[in-house]
Order: structure tokens, then C-alpha cells, then sequence
């Protein structure tokens, strides 16, 4: 009998969800950080600490996860964890009297998220697979290190410590490629993508920009944001046209995902509060994934529930832009028609990310292998008799 292995103090999926807890105290930081000027506060230093660990955090569940393997519940969670990341440090960039950043900036950057989740789902449900590209895999890095640049530069001003961080973040890429060509002879395609994005913000920094500094970063964080998800934007919907079996579905949530985020932030400038957009924002792009496991299983959503939840929320923003004495009703109304269609679709789909499907068909084929064995014994014993008896 081959011995289990040890079960770990900590799982993957506790420290996902240990690193969700923090972040509603990360965003509340950025926000007060924000009415204080960003510049050497203590609110906007303990954000860039929080949203460090938190990133780091990222590093640890991946490396808890191949050591004692995957579960179907993790890989769920991790995507959502890291999207609310950076939907929650995002948003209060836009959400203050002075924003750092203009509010469609963001919006467009979540727009492609819901976007791509969306299509993502389309194909899952037909068996069409897309490679996912490196871009794509280094798009989250971008943004959690474009974060951290973010609020560096206003906290940090024209401080020449900061040039000298720059400068060794550009160089120290490519002095570990070619580190880990010598050792290993293979060249780390990574450090020249690191590089590249900072020797433009290394040049506007020397400029003494700030302002412009930090609107080249957020353009190069959306821009490497849009261009990751061509694969599925070009070559997948190629695909998916070409099959001509377009759905109604379909249809709802490619619509959903692109006025949801753009009516959120706009929403979220006006005179509604914050807390019912930040809820939206983290339950949509939790179900996005959880659409995507599903219609991997052939259990997506019909047209008319999923409808029902994204296209009704869009309905109440869109009036509380028309009517902006009623915004803050209608936002919280938003907000809890979400969090009704979010909770039934958890609830509907819990059998597929608590892996109980899963142990239920590993049980059945292990009860089949031992069925099949055993009736492999009982007809070699029958043979063996019937063999001695004509012998």
C-alpha cells in the first residue's frame, strides 16, 4: 500500500482564501490615502505594503497547489481572488476628488476581463480549446506590478531613490536571463516583456511627469490587458462563428460583459456609494468563473436566468445615471439582485467545484475496475474447473 501524503498545515485554498479577507481593509486604505493628497501618508504606505503581501500571497497557494496537488474547488478560486485583487485596488484610483487615473481607463481593463470570461464560457460549452499565450499568462503580473508602480510614484514624488529603483528593475530581468542561460542554457522570454515595460516609465519618470507617468502606465496595463486576450477575441470567435450555432445565451453574456463594467464606473463617479459597486464588481466576476467551469460540464446557464440577473443590474444603473437623486436606491437594488442570482448560481453549481461529482466518478470507476477484476477471478476459476474436469 503506497502511503498518503501528509497533509499539509495550510492548503492552497485556505491561503486563497485568507487573501481574500484583507482586501475590502486594502481598498478602504487606498481610499483615505486618497483624501489625504497619496503623497507620503501613512494610509497610502500601508496600502502598498498590504497589496504586496497580498500579491505574494498569489505565489504561495501556486506553490502549495503543485505540491500537494490541485483541487477543482482551487482552481476555481484562485482566478476570482486575483480579478477582485485588482478590482479592489483599482477602482479607488477613480472613486475620489482627485483621481489618479479617469475612471473609462479601468472600466475598459474590467470590460475585457467580463469579455473574455464570457467568451470563455462559449467555447467550454461547444469543446473548443484555445492555447492560453504568454501574454495572457503574464497579464495579471502587469497589472499587480503596475499597481504597485501606481501608487509608488505619487507617495514617492521625484525622489532620486526611485530612479535607482527603476533602473534596477529594468536591468535585474536581464541579468537573471542571462544567469539562467549560463546555468541552463535556456533564455527566460519573461525578462525582456519585464524590461520593455520598464524603460518607458524609466524615460517619463526622467521626463518629470508624474501625472503623465502614471496615465503611461495605466494605458501600457490596459493595452497588455486587451492584446493577451486576442487569441480569444480573433481565433476563437473565428471558430465559434464558423460553427454557425451562435445562442441566445451567447448573446447575453458577450452584451452583459461589455455594458456591466462601463455602467459600474460611471455609476460609481456619480452620487452613489461605493460598497454596492465594489459588491457587484467581486459577485460578477466570481460567477464568471464559475460559468466557465460549468458550461465545461455542459451545465451553463440558460439565456433567460443568466439575462434575468446581468442585463436587470444594467437596467438599474442605467437609471440611476438618467436619475441621480435615486442613484443610491437603485445601486443598492442593483447590488442585491446580484447577490440573489450570484447565490443561486453558486448553490446551483457547488456539486462541480466541491468535487463531490468528481469523487462520485472516480468511486464509480474504481468500483467498475473491481467489479471487472473480480469477474475476471470468477471466469478464470470456472475455467480452471471446467479445464480439470475434461482433463
Amino acid at each position: 500500500m503506497v502511503p498518503s501524503a501528509p497533509r499539509p498545515l495550510i492548503t492552497a485554498n485556505q491561503v486563497t482564501l485568507a487573501r481574500l479577507i484583507p482586501m475590502p481593509l486594502l481598498s478602504w486604505l487606498l481610499y483615505r490615502g486618497a483624501d489625504l493628497g497619496y503623497r507620503d501618508n501613512a494610509y497610502m504606505w500601508s496600502a502598498l505594503i498590504a497589496g504586496t503581501l497580498i500579491g505574494c500571497t498569489d505565489w504561495i497557494d501556486g506553490l502549495l497547489a503543485r505540491k500537494y496537488g490541485p483541487t477543482v474547488l482551487g482552481g476555481l478560486l484562485d482566478p476570482i481572488a486575483d480579478k477582485i485583487f485588482i478590482a479592489f485596488a483599482y477602482t479607488p484610483f477613480v472613486d475620489n476628488h482627485n483621481p489618479l487615473v479617469p475612471w473609462w481607463m479601468v472600466a475598459l481593463m474590467f470590460q475585457r476581463e467580463f469579455f473574455v470570461t464570457a467568451l470563455r464560457s462559449a467555447y467550454e460549452q461547444r469543446n473548443l480549446t484555445l492555447k492560453t499565450s504568454y501574454l495572457a499568462k503574464a497579464k495579471t503580473w502587469t497589472q499587480m506590478q503596475g499597481l504597485g508602480a501606481m501608487l509608488l510614484f505619487p507617495l514617492v514624488g521625484d525622489r532620486p531613490f526611485l530612479t535607482w529603483i527603476l533602473v534596477i528593475c529594468a536591468a535585474a530581468p536581464l541579468v537573471a536571463m542571462l544567469v539562467l542561460y549560463v546555468v541552463r542554457r535556456t533564455w527566460w522570454r519573461g525578462a525582456l516583456v519585464m524590461t520593455a515595460s520598464v524603460v518607458p516609465i524609466l524615460a517619463l519618470h526622467l521626463y518629470g511627469d508624474i501625472a503623465l507617468t502614471i496615465w503611461a502606465i495605466m494605458i501600457y496595463i490596459v493595452a497588455i490587458t486587451w492584446i493577451s486576450g486576442i487569441d480569444y477575441i480573433v481565433l476563437g470567435w473565428r471558430q465559434l462563428r464558423g460553427r454557425g450555432d451562435f445562442s441566445r445565451a451567447d448573446g447575453v453574456r458577450l452584451i452583459g460583459a461589455l455594458a456591466l463594467p462601463m455602467l459600474l464606473y460611471k455609476v460609481l463617479i456619480g452620487p452613489a456609494p461605493a460598497w454596492p459597486i465594489f459588491l457587484i464588481l467581486a459577485l460578477e466576476l466570481a460567477v464568471g468563473g464559475l460559468d466557465n467551469l460549468l458550461s465545461h460540464h455542459h451545465r451553463a446557464t440558460k439565456a433567460l436566468a443568466w439575462g434575468s440577473r446581468v442585463l436587470g443590474v444594467c437596467a438599474l444603473l442605467a437609471i440611476a445615471l438618467v436619475l441621480p437623486a435615486y442613484a443610491e436606491p437603485l445601486a443598492i437594488l442593483a447590488a442585491a439582485v446580484s447577490l440573489v442570482g450570484v447565490s443561486a448560481e453558486f448553490w446551483r453549481g457547488r456539486d462541480y467545484f466541491l468535487d463531490k461529482r468528481i469523487r462520485e466518478k472516480a468511486r464509480a470507476e474504481t468500483e467498475a475496475k473491481i467489479e471487472a477484476k473480480a469477474e475476471a477471478k470468477t471466469e478464470a476459476k470456472t475455467e480452471a474447473k471446467i479445464e480439470a474436469k475434461t482433463t
